[in-house]
C-alpha cells in the first residue's frame, strides 16, 4: 500500500471535550500500510518521506471516518412501499416487501454510506425470517458485500425466538392472535409461531460464525452479538447470547424500549421495564449497546450508567416511526456514552450520517435558557470515536492519531465556507452545521482509497443499480403475495389491539418520552 500523505486546510485529530478538539491548521496525516504514523503541519511533513501519493489540498477538511452504529438494510422500507407508520404497524406494512438478495442489498447500502463519509457500520442483519433457522449463507453474503466495498463492518445477526412482530400493553403475538378471526389467526400463527427454534439450537447455529472470525480474524471485520429485543428473546436465549459474547470477547447490540408499547409490555410481563429485566439477568455491561432507548426511565438511565452501557441514538428513525425522542440530554448528564445510527429510516430515506449528526444536534434543544443541548463537538464524537467503541473496534478508529487506523474522510470546504464564514467559527461546528454528503470528496479505509472525487473505487454504481433494479422488477412470488394479503387483512385489527393503551398525559401537547 505504501506511504500516503493526506492534507487539508484543517485536520480534525480528536475531540477532547464538549467544546474542544485537537485541530491542526494547514495540517496533514501520514499513513503507511493502513496505519497513521505522523500527524502534523503539511509544510513539515511534505518532504519527510518519499510518498506514493499526496491526497487533498487546502480546500479540504481532513477528518476521521464516520461510524453508523445501527443499520439494517440497503433498500429502505419506504423504497419497498411501506409508508412511515408507528413501529408496531410498520412491521406488518413491511411484510409487503419482496425478498432481496442480501449481498446486493448491503452492497447498495455500503455505496450510500461511503458517499456520505461513513467508513464503519454496525450491520444488524436478520439472517432468516419468522421462526426459520439461522442462515449462515445469508450472513456470509452480507459480510462479503462490505468486504468488497472496502468498508469496515461489525456484523451482527439479529436473533429472536418469540414475539417477533408485535408487543404492547395487552400482550404479544399470542394475545393478538386471540382477537383475530379464526382464519386470520391461523395464518398469523403460521407466520410467527408457535414453534420457534429452542435457544440452544440458535446459539449452536451461530457459534460457527463467531468462531470462524475469532480464530481467523480480519482487521476490517468484526462479528458481534445482537439479540433482537428483550421481548423477542426468551431469558435462555438472552443469557446464552450474553455468554457467547463473553466467550468470544465481542460486543452486544440490543434494541431497547424503542416505543412506549415495548415499555408497557415489560411492565405487563415482568412488572418492570425491559432494561431492569436485563439487569436481573446480569446481561448489562460496558460491552452492551442499547439501540434507541427512547422510553427509558430515570431508574433505567441510572442502571445503564452504573454498568457503563452505551446508547445508540437513532433520531431520524424515531421521528419517522412516531417512536419519540430519546432523552439524550439526560444521558449526557448521567455520563452515558452515545453513538449514532441511521437505522432503516434516515431523514432523507438514505444513510446520510452528516444529516443524522445535524438532526441529533438540533432535536434536543428544549425551551429555556437553563438547559444545555448537545454541542457540535459532542455530536461529532458520537459519530466517530463513540461509534467505533460501540461497534467493537475500540480505539483503533474514530480519531486521527499516531498508531490508529487510517480511516479518513476529506470534505470539500467550498460550500461550507462560501460566500463567507467567520474564521472564528470552529471547524467542528462548521462541519456539523453546514456540511452535506455532497461535500464528501474522498474516503480512505485503512489507508486504501475507496472513493475519490465522489467516484467509488470498489463498486461500479451503474452496474450495481442496474442489478438492484432487475432484482426488484420481477413479479412477486406466491409467498410474497400471501404475506401482502395477510398484512392488509390484519391491519384493521392492529389499531384496535394497540389503541387506548397509552397512559394519559395532560401536562404537554406533545408526548415524546417519559421519566417513569
Amino acid at each position: 500500500m505504501g506511504i500516503t500523505l493526506i492534507r487539508g486546510k484543517y485536520v480534525i485529530s480528536e475531540i477532547t471535550g464538549p467544546s474542544s478538539a485537537v485541530v491542526l491548521s494547514d495540517g496533514a496525516v501520514c499513513q503507511r500500510d493502513g496505519e497513521i504514523i505522523e500527524v502534523g503541519r503539511y509544510e513539515e511533513l511534505k518532504d519527510r518521506y518519499q510518498y506514493d501519493e499526496i491526497i487533498g489540498s487546502s480546500s479540504f477538511v481532513v477528518m476521521p471516518g464516520l461510524v453508523n452504529d445501527h443499520s439494517h438494510v440497503g433498500l429502505t422500507p419506504f423504497q419497498h412501499g411501506a409508508p412511515d407508520l408507528p413501529l408496531e404497524l410498520w412491521g406488518f406494512a413491511r411484510m409487503r416487501a419482496k425478498d432481496v438478495d442480501p449481498y446486493l442489498d448491503h452492497l447498495y447500502g455500503a455505496a450510500l454510506m461511503i458517499k456520505s463519509g461513513t467508513t464503519t457500520v454496525q450491520a444488524l442483519h436478520l439472517p432468516a425470517k419468522g421462526k426459520g433457522p439461522f442462515n449462515l449463507e445469508n450472513s456470509e453474503k452480507v459480510i462479503q458485500a462490505y468486504r468488497e466495498s472496502g468498508m469496515r463492518v461489525s456484523y451482527a445477526p439479529m436473533l429472536a425466538n418469540k414475539d417477533s412482530l408485535l408487543v404492547g400493553a395487552r400482550g404479544g403475538e399470542d394475545e393478538f392472535a386471540d382477537v383475530l378471526p379464526e382464519d386470520l389467526s391461523r395464518r398469523f400463527k403460521e407466520l410467527t409461531g408457535p414453534s420457534y427454534i429452542p435457544s440452544e439450537e440458535i446459539i449452536a447455529m451461530v457459534e460457527d460464525l463467531y468462531s470462524k472470525y475469532y480464530e481467523r480474524p480480519e482487521e476490517k471485520i468484526r462479528v458481534t452479538v445482537a439479540p433482537s429485543n428483550v421481548h423477542r428473546c426468551t431469558d435462555n436465549l438472552l443469557v446464552g447470547l450474553r455468554d457467547l459474547a463473553s466467550k468470544y470477547e465481542t460486543g452486544i447490540h440490543i434494541h431497547l424500549q424503542e416505543t412506549i408499547y415495548q415499555k408497557l409490555y415489560g411492565l405487563r410481563t415482568w412488572d418492570k421495564t425491559p432494561l431492569q429485566h436485563l439487569d436481573d439477568l446480569d446481561f448489562l455491561g460496558p460491552d452492551v449497546v442499547c439501540g434507541h432507548g427512547v422510553w427509558v426511565t430515570d431508574e433505567d438511565i441510572e442502571t445503564m450508567a452504573s454498568h457503563r452501557v452505551y446508547i445508540c441514538h437513532n433520531a431520524s428513525s424515531n421521528l419517522r416511526l412516531k417512536s419519540g425522542i430519546a432523552p439524550v440530554n439526560y444521558f449526557l448528564d448521567n455520563g452515558l456514552k452515545i453513538a449514532l445510527g441511521s437505522d432503516e429510516a434516515g431523514l432523507n430515506d438514505d444513510k446520510d450520517m452528516i444529516q443524522e449528526m445535524r438532526l441529533a444536534l438540533n432535536v434536543h434543544r428544549v425551551p429555556g435558557v437553563d438547559k444545555t443541548p448537545p454541542t457540535a463537538h459532542q455530536i461529532f464524537q458520537m459519530a466517530t470515536v463513540n461509534g467505533a467503541h460501540a461497534s467493537s473496534f475500540g480505539d483503533r478508529v474514530g480519531t486521527l492519531k499516531v498508531g490508529k487506523k487510517a480511516d479518513i474522510v476529506l470534505m470539500n470546504l467550498e460550500n461550507i465556507e462560501r460566500p463567507y464564514l467567520n474564521p472564528e467559527v470552529s471547524i467542528i461546528d462548521a462541519v456539523v452545521h453546514r456540511g452535506r454528503s455532497i461535500d464528501i470528496d474522498t474516503v480512505l479505509v485503512e489507508g486504501e482509497v475507496i472513493m475519490r472525487g465522489r467516484k467509488l473505487t470498489h463498486i461500479d454504481e451503474e452496474i450495481l443499480y442496474k442489478e438492484v433494479e432487475n432484482m426488484m422488477s420481477r413479479s412477486p412470488t406466491k409467498d410474497e403475495l400471501d404475506r401482502r394479503d395477510l398484512a392488509e387483512k390484519i391491519q384493521p385489527y392492529l389499531g384496535n389491539f394497540l389503541e387506548g393503551a397509552l397512559p394519559p398525559s395532560d401536562q404537554t401537547h406533545y408526548y415524546y418520552n417519559a421519566k417513569s
